[in-house]
């Protein structure tokens, strides 16, 4: 199963509270931009804190840099308890979504920002981060030819994906992104052409070969950055994560 935003959350502890005045109407747990619009990432309004309360357009409400919010209990028939379930784990990363003021459990076009972690299945952490992408494009396929119009924007790999490069030519440059909102689920091939090779940190480069992310410790996030380096092929410019050549 996945995370599920979910409505009707309990703020059990907050951090780095402000006042912010809102532009436009929002609920407790909310994640809302600078502008006090919600945050939305398909609207280009990356997250920057949470509400701690309900609030109408132009009201000035509190809110937090940090939130931990609960998913509410259900109580049946007979005044039997079951704890809420947002359908995710402990670990998993959360992203920005596409509905505005949520988080979803993967990356989502066309700004890619972790905004949280699930603590277990009815706590999470919402925490929106201060690095962002955008624009971003979504890989949801298994493979993926680039070409000089991937240029300046960000690759989100949501699935385990071969990203191959063009031929390496003056001014090509690249990022690719793990989009997964698990540990060791998504993997990222980065695969150059024949004639060419990718030089990375402790990495001479050899034609032909792969530069991978490693499954067992790939982590939401992880990211590659490449960048033209001669006639030979490319050059890593900054990586997050473990990233390995292939044998």
């Amino acid at each position: 199963m996945a995370y599920a935003d979910f409505g009707g959350k309990i703020i059990l502890h907050s951090w780095g509270r402000f006042r912010m005045k809102l532009a436009e109407a929002c609920v407790v747990g909310d994640l809302v931009c600078r502008d006090g619009y919600l945050a939305n990432a398909d609207a280009n309004r990356p997250a920057f804190a949470v509400a701690c309360e309900d609030g109408a357009a132009a009201a000035t409400i509190w809110v937090a840099k940090k939130v931990e919010v609960a998913k509410p209990s259900t109580i049946a028939t007979g005044g039997v308890v079951t704890a809420g379930n947002h359908g995710g784990a402990a670990d998993d990363v959360l992203w920005l979504s596409a509905t505005a003021g949520k988080a979803s459990a993967l990356a989502v076009a066309s700004i890619a920002q972790i905004v949280g972690l699930g603590l277990s299945t009815e706590r999470v952490l919402l925490e929106p981060g201060e690095q962002w992408d955008e624009p971003a494009e979504l890989i949801a396929g298994s493979t993926k030819t680039l070409d000089i119009e991937d240029c300046g924007k960000a690759m989100v790999c949501t699935i385990t994906t071969v990203v191959t490069l063009p031929a390496v030519a003056t001014g090509l440059n690249f990022v690719l992104v793990n989009g997964s909102g698990q540990l060791g689920v998504v993997q990222i091939s980065v695969d150059p052409a024949a004639v060419d090779m990718i030089k990375a940190p402790d990495v001479g480069g050899v034609d032909n070969k792969d530069y991978i992310n490693t499954l067992a410790t790939a982590k939401p996030g992880d990211r590659v950055e490449l960048m033209y380096e001669s006639a030979n092929g490319y050059i890593v410019t900054k990586q997050i994560g473990t990233w390995a050549a292939e044998a």
